[in-house]
């Protein structure tokens, strides 16, 4: 069976469940979420859930050798991608106006990033 050459596409492409494959063809999971700021076109890397223990890592924008329609591909052995630390959802907040109707005030309010 021939199989054609998958397809590369950018960061705003990834679909959740696709495969993370490192670079030595090694399938370590599947994406759970892109970490990026997309309104400032940043991205950070892959969230993926780790095909054995289930929890959640961060494969930083720097180990991801390309992206394509099929899957995730690291620059990274298998072993150096088992060294990545689980990952921990940040939450942000940012100095700004907050408050209801007319009594607003300065104060911390939630980001959407």
């Amino acid at each position: 069976m021939v199989r054609m050459a998958e397809e590369q596409v950018a960061w705003t492409a990834v679909k959740t469940g696709e495969a993370v494959v490192t670079s030595d063809g090694t399938n370590i999971g599947k994406v759970v979420e892109v970490a990026a700021l997309a309104s400032e076109d940043i991205f950070h890397g892959i969230v993926f859930e780790h095909a054995h223990s289930r929890k959640h890592y961060l494969a930083p924008a720097a180990d991801i050798e390309r992206i394509t329609t099929e899957a995730v591909h690291l620059s990274v052995t298998k072993d150096q991608a088992d060294q990545y630390e689980e990952f921990q959802q940040l939450h942000i907040s940012r100095l700004g106006l907050t408050g209801v109707f007319r009594w607003k005030h300065f104060g911390w309010k939630d980001s959407n990033e």
